[in-house]
C-alpha cells in the first residue's frame, strides 16, 4: 500500500509525454447545460486511458462532451480506443452512480461523479495517453497524461520512465541513455524494421549502489512503441519493471509485424525475465 501511494504522488507530480488512436465510443444524452465557457476556448483531444492497475471494483466511466456522455474503457497496462473530446485544459473522468430510487418511468435513477479531474496540460500534445492509478479506500483516481502523438512518441521508439529514488541508465543494443529520477527518456535508436535487440536497464543508488534490473532481448519493430516503468517494490528486489506496448493496427504495419511473437511483445503488464547469475 505504501508503494502504491508514493507512485500516486510520482504519477500526479511528474514532467509528461503520452498516447493515440481512433474509435467507436458508447453515447448517452444529457441535459444541455446553461454555464458553458465559450468555445473558443476549447482545444480538439484525442484522449486514450489505461490502468495502471485494475481496481477491484471496475467503475463505469464517462467524459461529458457538449450534452452526451461519451464511454470509456481503460485497459490493463494497455491504451483503450481513442475519444475525440473538444474541452479545455481539464477533462472530469465520470463514474456513472445507479440509485436503488426509480424514476417516474419505473427505471433505477442515474447520476454521475467525478472519479478524476484530470489536468491536460502536464502536456503540450493534444493526442494523449492518461495512465490512471485508482485509489481504492477513496474510490477515485489519480491521472498522469502523456504525449502519444506520433510526433513525441513514434512507432519504433522505446521509453523509460523512471518512478525511482535511483538514477537509472537505459542501453538498448548500443545505444545508452540516462532517465533521472522522477523522470523520463528516449532511447536515440529508432527501430524502423523487425529487431531482436539486447535491453539493459541499472539502477545507480544515491549512495552510489549500482543494481542490474533488466538485461534480455526482446522484439522492437516500426509499428511498436514501447514504454517501460521502473518502479520501486519493497520486496526482496528493490526495483520492478512494467512494461505498456503500442502496436499500430493499420493494415500496411499490423501485417508486417503479425509475426513478431515474444512473451515481451504483449500490450499489458509485463516483467523482462533478469539475465541468469
Amino acid at each position: 500500500m505504501r508503494t502504491l501511494r508514493l507512485l500516486l504522488l510520482i504519477l500526479i507530480g511528474l514532467t509528461s509525454f503520452g498516447y493515440a488512436a481512433n474509435a467507436t465510443n458508447k453515447e448517452e444524452k444529457v441535459p444541455t447545460q446553461n454555464n458553458k465557457k465559450a468555445a473558443k476556448e476549447e482545444k480538439k483531444y484525442n484522449l486514450r486511458f489505461a490502468w495502471w492497475e485494475m481496481p477491484n471494483s471496475v467503475p463505469d466511466l464517462y467524459v461529458l462532451s457538449g450534452n452526451k456522455y461519451i464511454s470509456v474503457s481503460p485497459r490493463n497496462m494497455s491504451m483503450s480506443p481513442g475519444v475525440a473530446l473538444n474541452c479545455e485544459e481539464k477533462v472530469d473522468l465520470l463514474k456513472k452512480i445507479i440509485s436503488e430510487e426509480k424514476d417516474n418511468n419505473g427505471r433505477p435513477k442515474e447520476s454521475y461523479e467525478i472519479y478524476s479531474s484530470i489536468n491536460l496540460t502536464q502536456t503540450e500534445s493534444r493526442d494523449v495517453g492518461i495512465l490512471l492509478v485508482p485509489n481504492q479506500q477513496k474510490n477515485i483516481a489519480g491521472a498522469r497524461v502523456f504525449d502519444f502523438s506520433a510526433r513525441g512518441f513514434p512507432y519504433g521508439s522505446f521509453i523509460a520512465v523512471n518512478f525511482t529514488r535511483s538514477k537509472i541508465a537505459c542501453a538498448v543494443d548500443e545505444n545508452n541513455f540516462v532517465v533521472m529520477p522522477g523522470g523520463f527518456g528516449k532511447s536515440p535508436k529508432l527501430f524502423t524494421k523487425r529487431t531482436i535487440a539486447e535491453i539493459g536497464i541499472k539502477a545507480t543508488e544515491p549512495n552510489g549502489t549500482e543494481e542490474q534490473i533488466v538485461s534480455t532481448k526482446i522484439v522492437f519493430s516500426e509499428s511498436m512503441r514501447t514504454i517501460y516503468f521502473v518502479v520501486p517494490t519493497q520486496g526482496l528486489n528493490k526495483y520492478d519493471i512494467r512494461c505498456l506496448m503500442d502496436i499500430d493496427t493499420t493494415p500496411a504495419k499490423s501485417s508486417e509485424s503479425s509475426s513478431t511473437p515474444s512473451e515481451d511483445t504483449t500490450s499489458k503488464s509485463t516483467k523482462p525475465k533478469k539475465e541468469a547469475q
